[in-house]
């Protein structure tokens, strides 16, 4: 069926002298209503081919009227990126493993490059390059050039033609005449030409087994979407043509994150994705030896797509062996992946346990509620250790720890759980339940925020036991936010990335669980109690920050406007203004192209906002708004001097006891001869006569630094970066420079207010590290499209390899105050405390440590 029919007659005179009638949604489109409505009528099967396009509303509307006939679905993709569901059940799968395994399919080798300038250059120049070697090596192969849109493949196009013009580069698109279409299929199908500059075209329903080379200019959705076209590359076809390869510009610096999402489609891509440039190196080679311990997997579930919430229950065994077999009938019938899957090495085991239950809303005996329930079970055997881990959180598993670490195994419960929050500084109890020994008719109580501890008169206070404590704060330098309950269950928040982590985490746990040099009726003592706030704290603002999750969450989108001029909002800084005890708090909000003052009021426990000028505007996709309305609406942080925090709820957090002063003698001096100590910045003509200028000098003499980057400017990271890669530690110092505001060294704390703030600011980096270099990268890619670059050491390549490794290497952060307005001789006490809280907030918060370059 090539056109459409408006003749119902006609459709079913047709449809009586066929037995199979093939057809395509736009075709059917093109029948009158009733034409179509005979034709399929006339039709007892309906037979769908790509039939992951069922979610459009063509494609849809066809298909519900063969509604009570059989329909059967195939396709390659039955998961959709959108999450549009395709309908029907699964009748049969043919697996990529089992394609691979027959000779279906080839490896899909992928080859990312890295390239911020011209990224169009360099996937065509490593494409030529792939090609070329696949030609030398005696395959038929063919490179296809994928781009989105014709404008862009007129743009490529002359690229392959200069990079190749032996290989003879053609275009193809929709809008191209036929005679040229058909010039450059011959062209290809001939090998006059090997290369294609192709706008979605030669996809379903085109074969030509020799395309076995792409070129991703332009990239789809996600990487599943790319690398699921790709696979279109991947089809054997004979000892003349070998694996399809990919290239892409990683434009994204964790790419290979998405990944994931592929694994979850169908884990059997594992066995077809080679990634060309991966760095199997620290936690990546572990994780790859733990997952290979497995002797035995389930199909159902991948092991790379196991998630678990970072949760247990932990029991003292005497046992000498664990009895993982006793698992499948434990579980009976209710087992959904078999084999349960068995790491003996390492002594865990997971599976996936299918409940029904009762359905809660009526009494129903033909319904059920379905759950289906991840188990994780993990022996400690120098420790003597049962963890256990589900989803189910509604038991703590006595009867499955009895069967696999034998009937004397202990829960370990009671305030002993408490243990785990021993080590955590500046700890912040946000949720506690509680039972009252005395009032029955409020035996337990639950109190949430993070003023729960202010909730009951200290006269109340001796009659309750804490059940349940959630605090978060500090551990190592890292934000964490844990919880424990009597009954013995302890928890992290959020989902462990891998199996393994979870594993990890365990062993941490228990350490602290057996540790009985802590008292568990001490750990209450270390807890900072927040005080609500109705008047400005008599304390010096350094610095405001929006919080993590706002500042992380948010993308350029999101723009501060005025006049003519727009700006990245997480680019735009909130710079101190007013340094005082007293008075409103003033503060500028600055882009490159203008500033804005502001001042905060803080008065009956609320904080005001307001322009001492025209206002900007926030401007979104949504709406937009003045800036003070917006930042009431978000809140805002304002970090005080003694690693004082008020929060946006206007509950103080600060710190008790006191902090010895920063040591003199740890105050380092380099040579500022020749120095200009009021220029701060070198700016874009890197003028040496910057105190900027003279710290990126001295960086370079100290370390042999991997990058040193300038990101002076407004929101920047620091004034420099400075990073490098040593084993598995990534060394990063954050470097922020000061001028002096005297023009000579003294023993001003005005010299100091600022910079110790934006210490504090930097530690939110600690915790993001490839978050970090994300920022850096696109930083230079603004700063590149004005023809400037911020780049003292190291290249493009090098940002990106540094983006990439950050999750695999344990982070080693320096945050450096330049400041020669301060005079070691000289300096003052009042200064002193202040390094030593910014010190304190550093180490405490981001494990890091403060350096303080000064003069003499």
């Amino acid at each position: 069926m090539k056109r459409g029919m408006q003749d119902p007659a006609l459709a079913r005179e047709f449809a009586s002298h066929c037995n199979v009638i093939v057809a395509t949604p736009s075709a059917l489109q093109h029948f009158s209503p009733e034409a179509r409505d005979v034709l399929i009528e006339a039709c007892t099967h309906l037979f769908i081919d790509e039939a992951h396009h069922v979610a459009a509303q063509t494609w849809r509307e066809i298909r519900d009227q063969f509604s009570g006939k059989r329909i059967v679905q195939f396709t390659a993709t039955p998961f959709r990126s959108d999450g549009a569901d395709l309908g029907g059940r699964f009748v049969f799968s043919f697996s990529l493993k089992d394609a691979h395994q027959q000779r279906y399919f080839s490896k899909i080798k992928y080859a990312p490059v890295i390239n911020l300038y011209e990224p169009d250059h360099a996937i065509a120049e490593r494409a030529i390059e792939l090609l070329r070697e696949d030609l030398a090596a005696g395959y038929d192969h063919l490179l296809m050039a994928r781009v989105n849109r014709i404008g862009r493949a007129e743009e490529v196009l002359p690229l392959y033609q200069k990079l190749a013009p032996d290989l003879n580069p053609v275009i193809l698109h929709s809008k191209g005449r036929k005679t040229d279409l058909r010039a450059a299929l011959d062209a290809l199908n001939t090998r006059a030409s090997k290369i294609v500059v192709c706008v979605d075209m030669l996809g379903e329903g085109f074969d030509l087994p020799a395309l076995k080379v792409a070129a991703i200019h332009d990239q789809h959705k996600s990487l599943g979407i790319t690398l699921q076209f790709i696979g279109r590359f991947a089809r054997v076809a004979g000892d003349a043509i070998g694996a399809a390869t990919v290239i892409v510009n990683r434009t994204e610096p964790q790419f290979d994150e998405n990944l994931k999402k592929l694994y979850a489609e169908d884990a059997d891509w594992n066995d077809v994705i080679e990634i060309l440039s991966a760095h199997a190196v620290g936690e990546q080679e572990e994780l790859s030896e733990f997952e290979e311990a497995f002797s035995s997997l389930p199909d159902e579930v991948s092991l790379r797509n196991v998630a678990p919430r970072m949760s247990t229950v932990a029991y003292r065994t005497s046992t000498l062996r664990w009895k993982p077999e006793v698992l499948a009938p434990f579980f009976g019938d209710r087992l959904l992946t078999y084999p349960v899957a068995i790491n003996e090495r390492d002594r865990v085991a997971w599976l996936v346990v299918r409940e029904r239950t009762p359905v809660a809303w009526g009494t129903v005996k033909r319904l059920e509620d379905i759950t289906h329930d991840l188990y994780i079970v993990y022996w400690d055997s120098t420790h003597g250790l049962l963890y256990i881990n589900s989803s189910n959180t509604e038991s703590v598993h006595k009867e499955l720890a009895e069967a696999i670490g034998g009937h004397d195994a202990t829960i370990i419960k009671g305030s002993a759980v408490y243990r785990i929050m021993a080590k955590i500084r500046r700890c912040v109890p946000t949720n506690v339940g509680t039972l009252d020994a005395r009032n029955r008719s409020r035996r337990f109580q639950l109190a949430v925020g993070a003023d729960v501890l202010l909730d009951y008169p200290e006269a109340e206070r001796r009659n309750k036991t804490q059940t349940n404590i959630f605090v978060s704060g500090y551990e190592g330098g890292e934000r964490v936010n844990v919880g424990a309950s009597l009954k013995g269950r302890v928890w992290n928040y959020g989902a462990a990335p891998t199996l393994k982590s979870w594993v990890d985490w365990c062993d941490d746990v228990g350490a602290k669980l057996t540790d009985e040099t802590v008292d568990p009726s001490d750990v209450l003592k270390g807890f900072i109690i927040p005080t609500e706030v109705t008047d400005r704290p008599e304390l010096v603002p350094l610095a405001l920050e929006w919080s993590t999750k706002f500042f992380f969450d948010t993308t350029e989108a999101v723009e501060i406007r005025r006049g003519n001029f727009s700006y990245p909002l997480i680019d735009a800084d909130l710079a101190i203004t007013t340094f005082t005890r007293e008075g409103p708090i003033g503060f500028s909000l600055q882009t490159p192209h203008w500033s804005a003052d502001y001042q905060i009021t803080i008065t009956g426990g609320r904080a005001s906002f307001t322009c001492d000028g025209p206002e900007p505007m926030v401007v979104t996709s949504r709406k937009a708004q003045p800036f003070s309305e917006y930042i009431d609406q978000h809140g805002i942080r304002v970090i005080f001097e003694d690693e004082a925090i008020l929060e946006p709820d206007m509950l103080l957090i600060r710190p008790t006891g006191t902090v010895a002063p920063f040591s003199p003698e740890r105050l380092q001096i380099i040579d500022w001869t020749g120095i200009d100590l009021r220029k701060e910045s070198q700016g874009i003509e890197r003028d040496p006569t910057s105190i900027q200028a003279r710290a990126i000098q001295h960086l370079l003499s100290v370390a042999d630094w991997d990058l040193v980057i300038d990101d002076d400017g407004p929101n920047e990271v620091a004034d420099i970066v400075a990073a490098r890669i040593e084993g598995k530690q990534l060394h990063v110092n954050l470097v922020h420079c000061k001028y002096a505001h005297a023009g000579v060294p003294g023993a001003r704390i005005d010299d100091l207010y600022e910079v110790c703030g934006q210490v504090h600011k930097s530690t939110k980096w600690r915790h993001r590290p490839t978050r970090l270099f994300e920022n850096l990268i696109r930083r230079e890619g603004h700063r590149r499209t004005g023809g400037k670059s911020g780049l003292m050491k190291g290249t493009d390549q090098t940002l990106y390899e540094l983006a990439q490794r950050a999750p695999l290497l344990q982070p080693k952060f320096t945050i450096t105050i330049v400041q020669p307005g301060v005079s070691k001789a000289r300096v003052s006490e009042d200064q002193l405390h202040l390094l030593a809280c910014a010190e304190m907030y550093a180490m405490d918060t981001a494990n890091s440590v403060l350096q303080v370059i000064v003069n003499s």
